[in-house]
This record gives C-alpha cells, sequence and structure tokens, in this order.
C-alpha cells in the first residue's frame, strides 16, 4: 500500500498560508491612504445604487401597466376556439361543458376562470344610434378579477339574475340613457339568427380610456347568451393567475390538457401591441443604463489609474527588494476586488430599502402626466418591482467593471521597469 505522508495536511496549509498573506497585504494596502479608497468604493457603490433603483422602476412600471391592462379586460391567459382568432364570429365559439372549467381549475397557478361572450351590436335610445361591444360576462367572477364595480359611477352593479344592462359613461351620454332608461340592442346571431333585445339601464360606469369609455355594454352571460341565440356559447375564458412569471409554463400545460380544439393564449400574444410597447421602452431604458454604467465604468478606471501612478514608486520599492511583480500584480487585484466587492454589497443594502418603499408606496403622479396616463387606462403611479432578478444582474454587470478597470493597471505592474519606478 502507498504510505500517505505524514506532513500532508501541513503541506495542505502552508499553501493557504500565501493566499491569506495576500489578502491581509491588500486589505492593509486599501486603507492606507482611505480618501483614495473611499472615492473607489463610491464610485462603484453609486453605479449600483442609481442602476438598481433606475431599473426597479422601470420594471414596476412594467408591471403596473401590465396589470392594468391584464387584469382590467383580457386576463393574464385566455382559452378561445381554435377558429376563432382567424375569423372572429359567433359562430367560431366554445361550447361550454363541465370538462374544459375542470381541466382548467385544476391547474395550481389558476385562480379564477371567467367566461365571456363578446360580440357587436347597434344601441338605440330614442333617435341615437351607435355601434357598441356587448359583453356578456358573470358579473361577480368579473367584478374580482377587474374590479369592475369600482367603475360604476351611477346606478347599482349587475347581478348573474338581473335582465339588465350596465353601460359605460361616454356612450351613456351620447345615447342619452341614464338610470332607469331601456336601452334598445339590434344584432346578428348564431348562425344567422336574429337578435334584438331591450334592456333596463342598471348603472353607468367609467372607463379611463376614451374607446373603452365610447362603447361599452355589459349583459349578464345568460342574458348576452339568450340574446345572441348562443345558449352555452362563449368567445373565451379569461383567466386570472397566483403567479403571473410562470406564464409560459401555465400555457403550455393548459395547452396539452385541452388539446387541439382549443387555442391557449396568454396576453402578450393578445396584446401585441402592448407588448411592443414595453419592449421597446425597456430597450430605451437599457441603452440609459449602459450609459449610466460607462460613465461610472471610466470613474472607477480613472481612479484605479491615479492610484497606480501615485503608488509607482512604492511598486518599483517592492519589486526592488524581492516581491515578484506577479505577486505584486495579485495583491493589486485582490485590493480592487476587496473595494468592489464593499461597494457593491454597500449599494445594494442602500438601494433595497428605496425599491422596498417604492413598491409599497409608489410615487403617485399628477398633473398632465397622471391625465396623460389615465387616457391610456392606466393607474397615475410610479411603484419599483420587487424582484431579485434584476438586482442580481446589475451585481454582476458592476463586478465586470471592476475587473475591467483592474486589468490594465495589473497588466502596467507585471511590466514596470524598476529602475524607471524608482526615479519617479
Amino acid at each position: 500500500m502507498e504510505q500517505k505522508h505524514p506532513y500532508r495536511y501541513k503541506l495542505h496549509f502552508l499553501r493557504l498560508v500565501p493566499c491569506a498573506f495576500y489578502l491581509n497585504l491588500a486589505w492593509r494596502n486599501i486603507w492606507r491612504n482611505k480618501r483614495r479608497s473611499l472615492i473607489t468604493i463610491s464610485s462603484i457603490l453609486f453605479a449600483v445604487f442609481f442602476s438598481v433603483v433606475m431599473r426597479g422602476f422601470q420594471l414596476g412600471s412594467y408591471k403596473n401597466m401590465v396589470d392594468n391592462v391584464v387584469q382590467a379586460y383580457t386576463g393574464y391567459i385566455q382559452v378561445f376556439d381554435r377558429k376563432f382568432q382567424s375569423d372572429k364570429i359567433i359562430e367560431n365559439t366554445i361550447l361550454m361543458d363541465d370538462r374544459i372549467i375542470s381541466e382548467i381549475e385544476k391547474n395550481k397557478n389558476v385562480t379564477m376562470a371567467l367566461p365571456r361572450l363578446e360580440s357587436f351590436a347597434l344601441a338605440s335610445s330614442g333617435n341615437q344610434t351607435k355601434g357598441v361591444l356587448v359583453l356578456g360576462t358573470d358579473p361577480d367572477k368579473d367584478d374580482q378579477l377587474t374590479h369592475l364595480s369600482r367603475r360604476l359611477v351611477q346606478g347599482t352593479f349587475l347581478h348573474n339574475s338581473d335582465s339588465a344592462a350596465i353601460v359605460s359613461e361616454r356612450l351613456a351620454k351620447y345615447l342619452k340613457v341614464s338610470i332607469g332608461d331601456t336601452l334598445v340592442l339590434i344584432s346578428q346571431g348564431f348562425h344567422g339568427a336574429g337578435a334584438a333585445g331591450k334592456f333596463l339601464v342598471k348603472g353607468i360606469l367609467r372607463f379611463p380610456s376614451p374607446d373603452l369609455d365610447n362603447k361599452m355594454v355589459y349583459l349578464p352571460l345568460v342574458q348576452a347568451q339568450q340574446f345572441f341565440s348562443a345558449e352555452n356559447r362563449v368567445t373565451s375564458i379569461s383567466l386570472n393567475l397566483k403567479n403571473s412569471n410562470d406564464l409560459s409554463r401555465t400555457v403550455k400545460k393548459l395547452q396539452q390538457k385541452l388539446g387541439t380544439q382549443y387555442d391557449v393564449r396568454s396576453w402578450d400574444t393578445i396584446l401585441v401591441e402592448l407588448k411592443q410597447q414595453i419592449g421597446s421602452d425597456s430597450a430605451g431604458g437599457l441603452i440609459m443604463l449602459g450609459m449610466l454604467y460607462l460613465i461610472i465604468g471610466f470613474g472607477v478606471f480613472g481612479t484605479v489609474q491615479m492610484m497606480t501612478a501615485e503608488r509607482r514608486r512604492e511598486f518599483g520599492v517592492v519589486v526592488a527588494v524581492g516581491m515578484q511583480k506577479r505577486r505584486l500584480g495579485t495583491i493589486l487585484a485582490l485590493e480592487m476586488l476587496i473595494m468592489g466587492l464593499i461597494g457593491i454589497a454597500a449599494g445594494i443594502l442602500l438601494s433595497i430599502p428605496v425599491v422596498w418603499w417604492g413598491h409599497v408606496h409608489p410615487i403617485t403622479l399628477t398633473g398632465k402626466m397622471a391625465e396623460s396616463i389615465i387616457q391610456y387606462g392606466m393607474e397615475p403611479i410610479m411603484p419599483t418591482a420587487w424582484e431579485a432578478g434584476y438586482v442580481i444582474n446589475q451585481t454582476l454587470v458592476a463586478m465586470l467593471i471592476v475587473f475591467a478597470a483592474v486589468i490594465l493597471p495589473v497588466w502596467n505592474v507585471t511590466r514596470l521597469r524598476v529602475t524607471k519606478a524608482l526615479r519617479s
């Protein structure tokens, strides 16, 4: 048998001694000139702080935008008949049965399945007529998903048993209807059947979006199905999720469960324009972050170069007395790494409370900016996103800046000319 060396563990310990020596020496060198080191640490700290806070507000604004649009109307996921997207007619609707709802609700990430029947009709009151969007829904479930009752400005909210309608405010003004008046709807029903009906106006809703406020008529789902002669049929099933970050996997699982007869789509494939708007704005935000990092990177690089130039004679002396240039470069790299880690840790510790406060207490916008955001149906606030992903990303970028800034000084130290350095 091979005999183990009796001093094997001691040799391993001795190999660790230089590492501890280098760290100790690097730590002492950092605090020999506190002002210089604090300038370097501060530049890294502010880079991390501003990038995390800026990105937090960007992602928080996008999430607020998505939540306002998605939760106000579409839901995070919608289920359609396979033919509906190519030809949006009432014939291409889903025939409701217990199986489809039970299969959807089996998914642990789905908190609600809301069947809806949507189609266009001609609304009339007296001599006024206008094309409208008729939306048949379960009022109680819809209120849980979209908080529809909060938009009520007059009258009372719908119930499933009502034979009545609620209309949007601008549409009500155009048709000159108020609470208790009769609204006449005329359309074409399932398989070309005539659709005509009279509905009592029970409530009036106000939508921030002018487009929705000009055309919305809500009916209980059963009343809408009877009006369009489409009993037990719906155009879509809107789903609300427990965790919106698990969107794509939920879509995939539901599509596998429901089969090819149905088309399961996430909000970003339905609201393509909103997705593109967020993508273009996010790209602009990343460019701004890149410019910030570029400025900070040059600042860190300049500070490191100044630190190296000031210590040129010191480097010459320690090399002259026997220090290897490679080891000197290692110590210098450790100094920058330690300062970088201190700056990054301090930046994260300072930014986390700001991000948390912005998430819990979002900035409320006022004036013309608030009015313009309300016109798009958004809540006029600026929250921050409470997620770990973007904080980790900004940390990694800051570490790359530190590594990039130390390359040239270390290279210069390894190519140091002792005689020239001692004369400086």
